[in-house]
C-alpha cells in the first residue's frame, strides 16, 4: 500500500512541469541546433530524461523510502503479471474509444508520431526506434512523472478519486492533442488505480508499455487499429 503522505508539495510538482518545458525548449530549439541536427530519437529521449532527472532531483533531497513508494522489484513476477492483465484491459478501452470517435462522434483521431513512424517502417531496424520510445522510454518516464510524482501529492491533498482524475487529466493535456484527451484520461485513471492498488510502479509501467508496444506492433504488421 502506498503511503498517505509524501514530502514534496504541489508547488514543486508545478515547478518540475515548468522546468521541463523551459529546459526542453532551450535544448531542442537553441542549444542542439548550434551543435548538431537533433533527430526525433534525440528529442524524445531528451524529454524523457529531463522528466526523470527533474523528478529525481526534487524527490531525492527528502531521502524517501522509494520501496514504500512503489520502486521495488521484490514481487516483480506478480507485478509484471498484473501489469500485463491491466494492459490488455486498458488496450481494449483505448481501441474502443478510438472506434467511438470514428463511428459515433464522426471524428478522425490523428495518429501519434511514433505510430506514424511504425506505420512507415519497412524493416525491423526502422521499427526499433519507435518501439523503444513507445514501449520503454515513454512508459518509464511518464509513470515516474504522472503517477509517482504527480498523483501522490494530489491524492494526499484531495483524495484518491480526485487525485487519479487530476493527474490523468494533466497526463492527457501534456500530450497536446484534443482528439486523445478523453481516451488518455480514462487510460491514465486505469494506470493510476493500478499503481495505487498494487503499490508498485512496475505494474503501471508494464501496463503502459503493453498498450504502447501493442499499438506500434499492430501498425507495423498492417493490422488496423480501427
Amino acid at each position: 500500500m502506498l503511503p498517505d503522505k509524501v514530502p514534496w508539495k504541489l508547488k514543486e510538482v508545478v515547478s518540475v512541469y515548468v522546468l521541463r518545458l523551459v529546459l526542453g525548449i532551450l535544448l531542442v530549439r537553441f542549444i542542439y541546433p548550434q551543435l548538431f541536427s537533433a533527430s526525433s530519437l534525440v528529442i524524445e529521449l531528451t524529454d524523457r530524461l529531463l522528466m526523470i532527472a527533474l523528478v529525481w532531483i526534487t524527490v531525492s533531497k527528502y531521502r524517501p523510502d522509494f520501496g514504500e513508494l512503489g520502486f521495488s522489484i521484490k514481487n516483480w513476477r506478480k507485478n509484471t503479471a498484473q501489469g500485463i492483465v491491466a494492459g490488455c484491459l486498458l488496450f481494449g478501452v483505448s481501441i474502443y474509444s478510438e472506434r467511438l470517435y470514428t463511428t459515433v462522434l464522426l471524428l478522425t483521431p490523428s495518429n501519434h508520431p511514433l505510430v506514424q513512424q511504425a506505420e512507415s517502417a519497412v524493416s525491423v531496424g526502422q521499427l526499433a526506434v519507435p518501439l523503444f520510445l513507445a514501449g520503454v522510454a515513454a512508459p518509464v518516464a511518464e509513470e515516474v512523472l504522472y503517477r509517482f510524482f504527480t498523483f501522490l501529492p494530489l491524492k494526499e491533498r484531495w483524495g484518491l478519486a480526485v487525485g487519479a482524475l487530476l493527474s490523468s487529466a494533466i497526463f492527457a493535456l501534456m500530450h497536446f492533442n484534443a482528439y486523445w484527451l478523453a481516451e488518455i484520461i480514462v487510460v491514465g485513471v486505469g494506470l493510476t488505480l493500478l499503481y495505487y492498488w498494487t503499490g508498485s510502479l512496475l505494474s503501471a509501467i508494464v501496463a503502459h508499455s503493453f498498450i504502447n508496444s501493442t499499438k506500434v506492433l499492430l501498425v507495423f504488421f498492417g493490422i488496423p487499429l480501427l
